[in-house]
Order: C-alpha cells, then sequence, then structure tokens
C-alpha cells in the first residue's frame, strides 16, 4: 500500500541526498526513475567511490596460459555465487557507435556449442540473474546463482567465449529488441541532458562516442558480418578478466575455471584508439522535460582514474555531496529540491555534473547562478578541513559494507580490475588516506572552472492531460499450440531439473518482541564488521492522514532531518560523520554503522526517530518545498498515471483516490504534523531487524535501551483498506513531451490476497507467463516480434486486496500489435495448459531464486520486513517454493481462470505528444 501519496519527487529527491537512502515504497514512479536515473547514469555518486577490502575475505588469484585473469573472492553470506566476465573493449573501441552494444546483445543468441534457447532455458532454470552491459572500457557478462550452479555458470560463460553465431537472421530478430532500448532511453530527459554535457566536455576522445547506439545506426549500418569481425577482434581471454564471488571454494573454482576455459586460446589485440583532449568550450543547451522539476545539469571535465588528482576529486564530491556542505544548504535552505555531484568517469578525464533540481516556477538561469555561486564561495575560501576529513573517514568505513553484498562485492572488483587496471579494489582505499585538504582545495580551483562548463536546462513543458480513449474490443480470439521453442538440454543441464529441492534455510532469526509492543528481528553475520539496522512502521497517510490534510506525511517524514531536541540539523549530521555512519527516519528508518559504534549509531537513529524537534522555521520551508513540488508535480505525466490508474481502478471514497494537492498541503499546519507523528510512529506497529556482526543478546539490550522508553497511546491505527471489487476496464493516453517511445500500463485489481492459498501457484504462473528473459510473454514480444525491449508481468499482492500488471515500452505504431499479443498469451494460459517444459523451468526458477533474496544484508532486511509486516512466518519464502514445486500445469490454468481477466484490464499510455 502506499505510503506516500504525494509531493513524490521532492520527497524522494530528499532521500537521495547524502544518506537518505530510503526506498519510498508507492511512489510515483517518475520520482523514482528521476531520481535513480541521476544516481545509476553517472559511475560515482556521493561515497560510491569507496570500495571493498581485500583484506578481510579471502581471496585467490591466476591467470592462464592463455591470459584469462582470475579472481576469486570468498563471501560466505549466503549459498549464491556471482561470475562477472568483463571483456575490456566497449565504446571507446566501435568503429560504429552501438557496435560494442550490439555484440553485447549477440552474445545470447548462442553459439555453435550451446544455442540461444539452451542459453536462456539454463539460466531461468537456475532462478539467477543473468545479464550484461557495455561501457567505454568494459563489456560484462555476469551470473548470478545458487553456488551450487557455478559449474553452469562457467560452462554457458566458456560456450559463448568462442564460436559465437552471430548469424543475420538473428540480428534482425535482436535488432529490433535493441531499437526499442535506444528509444526509451531516449525518451528521458534527464538522459539527453547528461548525454550533451558529456559529448561538450570530452568532444573528440573515444569517451564521446555513443555507446549505447543510434536509430540509424542499428537499422542501417550494423550488419552480421561487422559484428563478426568485432567480436573475432576483441573476444579473447587475454583481453579478459574473470571476477568469481560468494560462498565457493577459492581453489576448487579456479579449477574449474581452468577445466572450461584452457582450451581457448589467446590472439593478437588490435590497438587501442589514442585519447586527446580538445579544450572545453562554455556552452547551455536546453532540454523539455516530461518529468516534474527542472533539472540543471552543470558539467565540468574532471581528471581520470588514471590521474594523480583522481582520489581528491572523489574526496572532493564527497564533501560537496555532505549534508553539511553549503550546497545542500541551498535545499535546507528552501531554494532548492535536491543538489548533489556526481561523475562519469574514464581513464583520462571524467565528466562531473553539479545537479540542481528545483520547482517548475524557479527561472533554470537562477537556479544555475545559485549553484555556482556556491561552488565561487568554495572555490575562493576553501572547502571545510572537517569535511574532508570526514569523507575520508567515510571511504574507508564504507569498504567494509562492501562484503554485505555478494553481487555488489563482484561489481566493486571488476571495477578495479577490468576498468580502472588495479591489483584490488583496496590499492585505491592508500591514495585516498593520502589526500589532504590542500589537495582538495587545488582540485576543486582546477577544475570547477565556469569558463569551461557546459550546463543543460531539462525544463518541463508538459501539458497536463488525460485523454479517454475509444473503448477497446474484447482481446482476439488465439489458437496458439506452443509460444516458443526450446532444443533439448544438454545432460549437465538435465541434472538440475531431476534435483529440484527446497533449499535449506540459512538464515536463522531471533524472533521477539519488546515490552513495548516494537517486534524485533536479529540476524548475525560475521562477513564482515559491520550493522545494518531496518525498521518499519505499519502507516497508511492514505488513511491516517485528516481530512483535507493529505500531504502530511510528506511534510512529517523530512522534518525529522532538521534536527532533534538534542542536537541541531548540523550538529547531528557531524555526530554521525563523527562515527562515519549513516542514519535515516521516517516510517521506514535504516542504521548502517561499524560493529564497533553500533551501540552510538543506534543511540542516534532512536534520537532522530524519537526525539524529533520540529522547528517552526524549518517546516515552514519544508511546506513550501512540498507545495512548490506539488505545482510541478500536478501536471506531469507519471503523476497523472498514477491518478489515472487509481480512480479507475478503485471505486469513489476509496483511500488509493486520495492524492495531496497544493491546497491540501496548504492547510497543513505544525501541529497537524505534530499530531501526525504523535500517532503514527508507535511501537506496536514497529517491526526491527537488525543484521550483522552482534549477537541477538547484545542486539536486543541496546534496542531496550534506547526504543524501550518509546511507548504509544491509544488505540492501534487499522491502516489496511478494505477490499475492493472487480475493477471495470478503461482507457487513456497521457501526452508525455520529450518522449519517442509509449510506456504501456495494464492494471486490473484481483480479490485475492497475500494469506490466499492461490498465491503461490498464481505468482508461478505469473512467472511462467511474463517474468524474466524466458518467458512466454518475453519470448512472444520480444524475440519473436521485436515490439519491446522488455515486458514483464507482476502480481502485487497485500493483505486485503492485490494488483495484476502488464507493463511494456514500444514504439506508438505498436502498441496495439503487443498488446494483442500479450493477451492472446494471458487467454491462452486459461484455456490451455502452460508448456510442461515452461513450467518445470519456472519452478526451477522460483526455488532457485530462494537464495538470491539472501545474498545482502539489505536483502535479508527486507525479506524479514516483508514477511513481519504482512503477518507471515519468517520462512515464507520455503513454505511459498515446496507448495510451488507441487502445482500442477491443470492447477495452473485454474488459477489464471479464476483470477485474470484478460478483458478489464485498466490500461494507460504515457505517449509521445500528437503532432
Amino acid at each position: 500500500m502506499s505510503k506516500h501519496r504525494s509531493a513524490a519527487m521532492i520527497s524522494a529527491l530528499r532521500q537521495a541526498q547524502g544518506d537518505k537512502q530510503k526506498n519510498l515504497l508507492g511512489c510515483f514512479s517518475e520520482v523514482n526513475r528521476l531520481r535513480l536515473f541521476l544516481i545509476a547514469f553517472f559511475a560515482f555518486s556521493g561515497l560510491t567511490y569507496a570500495v571493498a577490502t581485500a583484506d578481510s575475505l579471502p581471496v585467490t588469484r591466476a591467470t592462464l596460459a592463455n591470459g584469462l585473469r582470475v579472481v576469486v573472492v570468498k563471501d560466505t553470506l549466503a549459498p549464491v555465487v556471482t561470475t562477472i566476465m568483463n571483456y575490456k573493449v566497449g565504446g571507446d573501441d566501435q568503429p560504429i557507435d552501438g557496435l560494442a552494444h550490439a555484440t553485447e546483445h549477440m552474445m545470447f543468441r548462442g553459439s555453435k556449442t550451446v544455442s540461444e534457447s539452451q542459453l536462456s532455458d539454463i539460466s531461468a532454470i537456475t532462478g539467477g540473474n543473468n545479464d550484461a552491459d557495455t561501457q567505454n572500457e568494459v563489456t560484462q557478462y555476469f551470473f548470478s546463482m545458487p553456488s551450487q550452479y557455478l559449474d553452469i555458470a562457467l560452462r554457458l560463460e566458456a560456450a559463448r567465449a568462442r564460436n559465437l553465431t552471430l548469424s543475420q537472421t538473428s540480428w534482425n530478430i535482436e535488432r529490433g529488441a535493441i531499437l526499442n532500448e535506444v528509444t526509451q532511453d531516449n525518451s528521458i530527459a534527464v538522459f539527453r541532458a547528461a548525454r550533451r554535457v558529456t559529448l561538450g566536455l570530452l568532444a573528440g576522445t573515444p569517451y564521446a562516442n555513443d555507446v549505447l547506439g543510434t536509430v540509424t545506426g542499428f537499422s542501417h549500418k550494423i550488419n552480421a558480418p561487422q559484428l563478426r569481425a568485432f567480436y573475432d577482434a576483441w573476444y579473447h581471454p587475454n583481453n579478459a578478466i574473470l571476477v568469481i564471488t560468494g560462498d565457493v571454494d577459492g581453489p576448487a573454482a579456479l579449477a574449474k575455471v581452468k577445466t572450461y576455459f584452457s582450451s581457448i586460446p589467446s590472439a593478437p589485440l588490435p590497438s587501442r584508439k589514442r585519447v586527446v583532449l580538445l579544450p572545453v568550450r562554455r556552452a547551455l543547451y536546453h532540454e523539455d522535460s516530461d518529468q516534474p522539476a527542472s533539472v540543471i545539469l552543470v558539467g565540468y571535465r574532471f581528471p581520470g582514474f588514471r590521474d594523480s588528482d583522481y582520489a581528491a576529486s572523489q574526496i572532493l564530491q564527497s564533501v560537496l555531496n555532505n549534508q553539511r556542505s553549503d550546497l545542500y544548504g541551498l535545499v535546507a535552505g528552501g531554494k532548492s529540491l535536491y543538489t548533489g555531484m556526481q561523475s562519469s568517469d574514464f581513464p583520462r578525464a571524467s565528466a562531473a555534473f553539479v545537479i540542481n533540481v528545483v520547482p517548475i516556477a524557479k527561472p533554470a538561469a537562477q537556479a544555475d547562478a545559485e549553484l555556482r555561486a556556491i561552488l565561487s564561495k568554495y572555490r575562493k575560501d576553501g572547502v571545510p578541513a572537517d569535511l574532508v576529513e570526514a569523507a575520508k573517514a567515510r571511504a574507508i568505513a564504507d569498504a567494509e559494507f562492501k562484503g554485505n553484498s555478494i553481487e555488489g562485492l563482484a561489481f566493486e572488483w571488476s571495477q578495479a580490475l577490468a576498468v580502472e587496471g588495479r591489483s584490488d579494489p583496496n590499492q585505491f582505499l592508500s591514495g585516498l588516506r593520502r589526500v589532504s585538504v590542500a589537495d582538495v582545495n587545488r582540485v576543486l580551483r582546477k577544475y570547477l572552472n565556469d569558463a569551461h562548463s557546459v550546463a543543460v536546462y531539462a525544463v518541463p513543458k508538459n501539458l497536463g492531460k488525460i485523454n479517454p480513449n475509444a473503448p477497446r474490443e474484447q482481446a482476439p480470439e488465439s489458437n496458439k499450440l506452443s509460444l516458443t521453442h526450446h532444443d533439448p538440454l544438454p545432460s549437465w543441464a538435465l541434472a538440475l531439473l531431476k534435483q529440484l529441492r527446497v533449499p535449506p534455510q540459512t538464515v536463522h532469526p531471533a524472533d521477539t518482541t519488546l515490552a513495548n509492543g516494537l517486534r524485533l528481528i536479529v540476524v548475525p553475520e560475521r562477513v564482515t564488521s559491520t550493522v545494518v539496522v531496518r525498521g518499519e512502521i505499519k502507516s497508511n497517510p492514505a488513511m491516517q492522514a485528516p481530512p483535507g490534510k493529505d500531504g502530511v506525511a510528506d511534510i512529517t517524514e523530512p522534518l525529522l532531518a532538521y534536527g532533534t531536541r538534542t542536537y541541531s540539523r548540523l550538529a547531528f549530521r557531524r555526530e554521525l560523520d563523527k562515527i562515519a555512519a549513516d542514519v535515516d527516519a521516517g516510517t521506514s528508518f535504516t542504521l548502517r554503522v561499524l560493529s564497533d559504534r553500533f551501540e552510538r549509531g543506534l543511540a542516534l537513529l532512536a534520537d532522530e526517530e524519537l526525539h524529533p524537534a520540529f522547528p517552526p522555521a524549518d517546516f515552514t520551508t519544508v511546506k513550501a518545498q512540498t507545495i512548490d513540488a506539488l505545482r510541478g508535480e500536478a501536471d506531469s505525466p507519471e503523476h497523472l498515471v498514477a491518478v489515472a490508474l487509481a480512480n479507475a481502478l478503485y471505486p469513489a471514497g476509496d483511500p488509493a483516490r486520495r492524492f495531496a494537492s497544493v491546497q491540501s498541503v496548504q492547510a497543513v499546519s505544525l501541529g497537524d504534523v505534530q499530531h501526525y507523528y504523535a500517532t503514527v510512529f508507535r511501537p506496536d506497529m514497529t517491526t526491527v531487524v537488525v543484521i550483522g556482526d552482534t549477537t541477538p543478546a547484545l542486539a536486543q539490550s541496546l534496542v531496550q535501551k534506547y526504543f524501550g522508553e518509546w511507548h504509544a497511546s491509544g488505540i492501534k491505527p487499522n491502516v489496511e483498506p478494505a477490499p475492493v471489487p472487480d475493477n471495470k476496464a478503461a482507457d487513456m493516453t497521457i501526452p508525455a513531451t520529450g518522449r519517442v517511445q509509449s510506456s504501456v500500463r495494464l492494471s486490473e485489481t484481483l480479490r485475492l490476497t497475500r494469506l490466499d492459498e492461490d498465491w503461490a501457484p498464481l505468482r508461478l504462473a505469473t512467472a511462467v507467463v511474463g517474468s524474466g528473459g524466458n518467458s512466454i510473454l518475453f519470448h512472444d514480444l520480444r524475440d519473436r516480434h521485436g515490439y519491446v525491449y522488455s515486458v514483464n508481468a507482476a502480481l502485487a499482492a497485500q493483505r486485503t486486496r492485490s494488483t495484476f500488471d502488464l507493463s511494456f515500452a514500444s514504439d506508438p505504431g505498436k502498441v496495439s500489435a503487443a498488446q494483442s499479443l500479450a493477451i492472446a498469451d494471458l487467454t491462452q494460459a486459461q484455456r490451455a495448459l502452460l508448456p510442461s517444459t515452461d513450467v518445470l523451468f519456472g519452478k526451477a526458477m522460483l526455488v532457485s531464486a530462494v537464495p538470491l533474496r539472501e545474498e545482502s544484508y539489505g536483502g535479508v532486511a527486507d525479506l524479514l520486513l516483508g514477511y513481519a509486516g504482512l503477518g507471515l512466518p519468517l520462512d515464507q519464502n520455503l513454505i511459498d517454493a515446496q507448495r510451488q514445486l507441487s502445482v500442477t500445469p491443470q492447477a495452473l490454468r485454474e488459477v489464471m481462470a479464476k483470477w485474470i481477466r484478460p478483458n478489464d484490464f485498466v490500461r494507460v499510455i504515457e505517449a509521445p505528444p500528437a503532432k
């Protein structure tokens, strides 16, 4: 159920700043897309330059005779393994924009020893993540799966390391999918803006190559012979680094690698392109945006990771992203919705972006000027010395946290070895330790030069319209007998299907309830010397906000960060910096801290969560920001999608149809905020998960010490909305300025609940039909017809109501065809038995995925909090997996027929405006 129903842009951007990393469940999607894009587009954000320590985990290294470098890092957090094959070739080396990216796609189209369908099917039955990405310097192929399947991952990777098929027929099919990817990314205004800045800063270098590719290039320039030539030139073991992390034995894993890769020959490599850095000319560009706020990007050329100034430049970024910096002061002072600095880094140079997100009413030029004024002041006076020391301390502490995710650890090692050319991730820490305040100020004055800056203003041009479409006809009749073709699996893969069983439980939580009603779940883990705390207060602003005061939650929660009754806002952040910890208060709250500082971190978390000051002046600031954000959000396409869906899916008066408005937020007083906090923040509605280097006894004593005096008054509130009737079909289109592709969502309500016995089989049916790259929908809509880049079916079940969704993006002219095919597939699943092979693969995928949800501290905490909130056993994942293993194809057809209504979808299309 939604936690935040209004002012989503401002709320999410606040969370992105500094240590605010909360996952905002239910926020409007345009908020998360903008926030996540700003973070994910760039190579570094905040403290992400900090790296995994090589000293705390066992490492096995070798270089095979053919030149393949292998690194195995043992991390026993979960019975999971991640492999990343890094080929040191990417956008820098391509003769045609997009050729490296196209080759990446074709690596999934099969080889002479493992066919396309075999690669897809084997990957699916392991239950893991199987994907790739193309960067400028490297193309990465990765598997995450249960560690018992390491042999499978290595076999598949070795199979495509030589003799790739690369047929023109396969490329003709894959081209449709990759074209959809290009148009999808180019529909994002911030993507286009960041691309412009990068081109301006790095023009004339390989770093300015278009890694994604272009419609023209994929349609008319790239063909099978070019793909073959590129693959044959670069894809060799002496141009690759294989990283393996997880619960595996290093020497044994290395022996497997030698078995599968030693016979692959090395080959001479082409020469690399020279990098010549041309002078940067000051420039300003404009982009029309469909976002609810204006985004100002000011770019500066920064040192690359092979430059002696690189470490100091990363410390500078951390300083500017600190919540005690003057840059964040723009947010705290009510002038901005979000500020920050990020960079996209390359060997010889980086593109650094200083970002300012402001309400639509604020002129972009004014926001630009305010941003540059802060930087100018720092150039003149220098940065505070204590912020430099805080950044260095956080970098060193953050290194310890990298072992808390097996997959994250693999990417850290790959980045260090294959991209940055270091011997291990820890090598960079020594350079960070040597950075002085003088170094940071020198780098600041040298590189943050406005005379050589490139800026882009991405300003919303939203139409604010919801256009009802004509009623749709019923789904067309379908008599399809088979949707996909599966080549017989090799014997070594068939063995997986013969031994399907629910994996043993590896998470053993201690579950207690304090006298005040707070539920405490503790999971001891000794992998790293860290502790992570995550808490959830069951709440629902749509049911708990007083009438006419929608948006009170969006003022209350960010105000928690503006000081406590013990510390002012700045003093509190200073205390966190002293112990290099992160705290985030709210109805979802977190603490991330080194284990020897656990008690102090917990004390600070409790102080911010339980003793907020709610300063009147800051209330005025946050309220004004919320109103400003709402003015932009009101016309934004993604917000209109949320409104259209809610109004079509739910009956009049339902809480899901409550949205904040400028008027409702204007009516909120400081007293309303204080009352909302007092009634919503209750220990008897709270679950806390502690995971890491501690014991249940110690964790319980500390939580009792700092949270035990927290008491609730009055009757526990009901935060579960009532069940709803089945919705009727509806159809709407929302114009989105700047888009070149349509985003389509089909949604319907279900009377099913998460506690229903039918949930497990319907989840299995959903996986078979439409979840992941091996689903029926994916094969039909992407592989066979090239209508979409991706398609997904999702079952979202709560305690009292649920939804079933289909989502995809496609060219506007292909929406109807893609939708008709998807509806036909759903209808077929209700009328005929799903293919037994697909059902078996679906079972294998869900059963194997059980340990993957526990491959990180965050994954374990989210799993346990979710089950606690739903009133389910903490081992519900094993219960579900056991049920799914016993489900028959007949039962899957019955639950699809019982619950899914193919002709009752509400369709909302976010589309390019009509010309």
